[in-house]
């Protein structure tokens, strides 16, 4: 009897300290200072090649799918080569997932496992960790998304994925935004950020929505 005594309260203690440690990563991750400088900054040193959009229904005319969501995690992405040469080393990407999503043009597949995944660039080939404050867990995302490449390699075109359905779970689709201002993200009462382009403006996410006139060039 007090040897199963014994074992029960050992039992609890080890599950009390266990909820201890996972109440102090949350905990932990609440605290971190945040600012929305932070991802304004988070693609420093990418240049896009593009005419910017006036309008944020001219972003969902370029779009298969608008969505809302919340960002949840930053993960591994797929690797772009050079088939033709090996010596080439592969530009890895990120890939963002949102949860909690709503679409607002468009709809989600209907394969979806209740997740969004947006492909990312990745410049430096950081690690996703490294985009934990500039796309920050919990954030308020509008996205507006196009299908990502197969990433198959195509006649005429020297690169490929290295791996094509890398970067999200079997069956899952992959999305890309539909240009450098089609990603949008506000957290908490921060700024509104467009992360790729380095922008932030005052106001509410809500005004990045098709209907809305929230837009930086």
């Amino acid at each position: 009897m007090r040897t199963m005594k014994r074992a029960k309260l050992a039992a609890l203690a080890g599950s009390i300290v266990f909820a201890t440690t996972i109440s102090a990563c949350a905990s932990d991750e609440a605290s971190r200072p945040h600012s929305a400088q932070q991802s304004v900054e988070q693609f420093a040193g990418i240049v896009f090649d593009y005419d910017p959009l006036a309008s944020p229904a001219a972003l969902a005319e370029q779009s298969r799918l608008v969505v809302t969501g919340t960002i949840d995690r930053v993960q591994e992405g797929r690797v772009e080569i050079v088939p033709k040469n090996e010596n080439i080393p592969g530009i890895s990407t990120i890939v963002l997932v949102l949860r909690d999503p709503k679409a607002v043009v468009g709809s989600v597949d209907e394969r979806t496992d209740g997740l969004v995944y947006v492909e990312l660039p990745n410049p430096g080939g950081h690690d996703p960790d490294a985009y934990q404050d500039g796309l920050r867990e919990g954030s308020s995302v509008v996205a507006y998304l196009v299908p990502a490449s197969d990433g198959v390699p195509v006649e005429g075109v020297d690169t490929a994925i290295a791996d094509p359905k890398a970067g999200r779970p079997a069956g899952q689709a992959l999305y890309l935004p539909a240009g450098p201002q089609a990603l949008i993200l506000q957290y908490e009462n921060e700024a509104v950020v467009w992360p790729l382009i380095g922008e932030a403006r005052d106001g509410r996410l809500e005004d990045t929505l098709p209907g809305g006139k929230l837009i930086a060039p």
